[in-house]
């Protein structure tokens, strides 16, 4: 097994500096005075179009569930209002159209998220634990 030299710290590189060290002094001493003030104002722009760019996504996150919150209360808004027109009838008209006065909050809520309630027509039947499968002829 071979074994690496010993490396001085200003040798090693890495992903974000360049090949050789990062002595700024060296990059910054090659460029004129117009050179480095266009590569600040680059720097700027880039800076100040990040910070709009997450500003106009954060407004537009608020925004989003801004508007979920206003459905949701809408929504809830229509359950209750069913509901309590539910509740305003009578014994004798619920058993007109097949509920009773239990089964108004299930109905209700079954209807409101609809396509969200489980399917079970397609479920097989699973006999009873204690069922006796040997039956005496």
């Amino acid at each position: 097994m071979m074994t690496q030299p010993i490396q001085m710290f200003e040798n090693l590189t890495s992903e974000t500096s360049p090949a050789g060290g990062n002595d700024i002094a060296k990059t910054t001493a090659a460029l004129s005075f117009e050179e480095r003030k266009m590569l600040e104002l680059r720097a700027r722009y880039a800076r100040a179009e990040l910070v709009a760019n997450g500003l106009a996504d954060a407004l537009l996150w608020l925004g989003r569930q801004y508007t979920r919150l206003v459905g949701a209360i809408k929504a809830d808004f229509k359950v209750r209002a069913a509901e309590s027109q539910l509740f305003r009838m009578s014994d004798r008209e619920l058993a007109d159209i097949g509920l009773t006065r239990g089964d108004i909050h299930f109905a209700i809520r079954e209807s409101a998220v609809e396509g969200i309630a489980p399917e079970i027509a397609h479920a097989r039947a699973v006999p009873a634990a204690n069922e006796n499968l040997r039956r005496v002829a």
